[in-house]
């Protein structure tokens, strides 16, 4: 067997450079060496059972050319650049990524794209060789999975010449990847008409940007939606609250106040709102004109502003939802009898229990004994036994479509009949 398996590999190697007559040395060595590595590995795989060795993943460099986009770590400031493409033609740019940035880079050209007619397109891979475009598209977003340079291409699909402008920003915050594609845009008619309703109450113009990043930072999650904004001064607001109020009761109309995302400070307030799954973000913020000098030891409200010297931002950001599952049905746990009816409304998870203790002798059930919040596949819920005077603290976790799992965390006092842990089943 060994004479025979030597026999082969002398007539491959004989083959081998024959074929490679002709060529130069170094072309000749490198055909050798392949032939005889690629007939050992398979050798190995007959004789001994051994996999063949896996390649390693290839490493891109960037386009000799290639602008360093240079953003700061700490800042949510857009860097952006102009250019212009000769037909056919691409422009190259090498941006070192940093895993957890929502990272959006937005291309224009003149004369004027849109996603009918593409004069241009941006093409996005990793360092790693991974693609992250896979068609035509003048908008480009991601909560970044890795640190590694991303290699962009401003390419040219026009029959002219053209110029463009590239624009990149990224969020401050550092968001899961894993959470990073949880909200998706809204239909582009429920945007226009919030647009249409904002500029009616306030009295300004509004403008709409969709697909835009979209950042919940107090869930931690992050996708795409749409955002609605406007810019004016103090002449035409007269503090954040005031705007959140009228704002609140027009475009809110409808909605429900999640206590969770407002804030107030002395330059803004913000809310959120929800709506089935629906997530609205309103913040309304003001800084002081360029030029104007603040005592850098006092509250910005004892600088003595005339209302023309405050630059107010006005923004509403809306999106879905889109967590790949729902917790709505009827769950029971064959085992103890233990049953959960649960709606889910956005995040907001809410429905009753019911078990049967004891032979039948202890029934602990309750309507609307259920509530609380769900981030990610994990739902945390307040329950009330019914022979509890205070709640108790439970995770709800869904595992599939089928499949809950239900543990108590924070006990209440006293009494209870509730499985400490339980899996239930969708019935």
């Amino acid at each position: 067997m060994t004479r025979k398996i030597r026999l082969i590999l002398v007539l491959i190697l004989v083959f081998t450079l024959s074929a490679c007559a002709g060529k130069s040395d170094s072309e000749a060595n490198v055909a050798v060496i392949v032939a005889l590595t690629q007939t050992a590995a398979a050798q190995a795989a007959a004789t001994a059972a051994q996999p063949t060795p896996q390649p390693a993943a290839s490493v891109m460099v960037p386009q000799p050319g290639a602008t360093r986009i240079e953003l700061k770590p700490e800042s949510t400031s857009d860097w952006y650049t102009n250019g212009d493409l000769p037909a056919g033609a691409s422009e190259h740019f090498v941006l070192g990524g940093k895993r957890g940035k929502q990272t959006t880079v937005y291309l224009s050209t003149n004369p004027v794209s849109d996603n009918n007619n593409l004069l241009a397109s941006l093409v996005v891979i990793g360092a790693d060789g991974k693609p992250f475009t896979t068609s035509p598209a003048l908008y480009w977003s991601l909560v970044l999975p890795s640190d590694q340079d991303y290699f962009i291409e401003v390419r040219s699909i026009s029959p002219q010449d053209i110029s463009y402008q590239i624009v990149v920003n990224q969020s401050e915050t550092l968001i899961d990847p894993a959470l990073g594609e949880m909200y998706a845009p809204v239909s582009s008619v429920v945007c226009e008409e919030i647009k249409t309703m904002a500029a009616q109450a306030l009295g300004v113009e509004f403008n709409l940007q969709t697909p835009s990043p979209f950042l919940d930072a107090i869930a931690g999650e992050a996708g795409q939606g749409c955002s609605i904004g406007a810019f004016g001064n103090g002449s035409e607001f007269s503090n954040p609250p005031d705007v959140i109020n009228t704002l609140l009761n027009s475009v809110g109309q409808g909605w429900t106040l999640q206590p969770n995302y407002s804030a107030d400070g002395p330059t803004g307030s913000m809310i959120g709102l929800t709506r089935d799954m629906g997530l609205m973000l309103i913040s309304v913020t003001w800084q002081p004109d360029m030029g104007v000098q603040c005592p850098a030891d006092r509250p910005i409200t004892d600088c003595n502003l005339a209302p023309e010297q405050k630059n107010y931002k006005i923004s509403l950001q809306i999106a879905q939802y889109q967590p790949g599952f729902s917790l709505d049905g009827h769950w029971e746990d064959v085992s103890t009898g233990f049953v959960l009816d649960l709606s889910q409304d956005w995040k907001t998870i809410y429905g009753q229990h019911s078990i049967v203790a004891q032979g039948g002798n202890k029934i602990d059930a309750l309507d609307a004994s259920i509530n609380g919040n769900l981030q990610g596949k994990t739902a945390t819920v307040q329950f009330q036994s019914s022979f509890a005077s205070e709640p108790g603290t439970a995770k709800i976790t869904y595992v599939d479509v089928n499949t809950l799992q239900w543990e108590i965390i924070n006990p209440p006092q006293g009494e209870y009949y509730l499985p400490a842990k339980a899996t239930l089943t969708r019935k």
